[in-house]
């Protein structure tokens, strides 16, 4: 794999405090990649644990990159179909190269790649290709975006 030049990227981050699980960014999500609200196909999900403390959390794509420059996800990509992308600041996934092996899913420290179960190819966020919904409708501004590189979770 040729290695990026990772120039000026961003990502999205998230403030747990300041999250109303009101679960539009998910359902914006979904519908600018599948036309559809189904917030088991959006790129970003928010988990709200009913069953013992409400706990919420996040998973989303933080577009990390390892000391080697590289994604930890287009690092295990056998058809290098995840490749950083100069003009929108982030890795995206090749549809046409993907054959939907979920290594990248595997490889993920965020949890934040999944295989669409209706298209069978490996989902991740993508900025919206740079104008990125999740944070224009998030009323209380709980997600927004971060210049600089994201570092990868231990």
């Amino acid at each position: 794999m040729t290695k990026p030049v990772i120039v000026s990227p961003v990502h999205i981050d998230w403030d747990k405090a300041k999250c109303s699980n009101c679960m539009s960014c998910v359902i914006v999500c979904a519908e600018r990649h599948t036309g559809m609200s189904a917030p088991t196909r959006a790129r970003i999900r928010i988990h709200v644990d009913l069953l013992t403390d409400n706990d919420v959390t996040a998973r989303y794509c933080r577009q990390c990159v390892e000391p080697d420059g590289v994604a930890p996800c287009a690092e295990v990509c056998p058809e290098e179909a995840i490749a950083y992308s100069e003009t929108v600041r982030a890795w995206l996934v090749d549809e046409e190269k993907c054959m939907a092996c979920a290594a990248c899913v595997d490889a993920c420290p965020y949890e934040a790649i999944v295989v669409d179960p209706v298209t069978d190819i490996a989902a991740k966020c993508d900025l919206c290709g740079g104008l990125v919904r999740c944070i224009e409708v998030c009323a209380p501004k709980a997600l927004f975006l971060v210049e600089g590189q994201a570092e990868v979770a231990a």
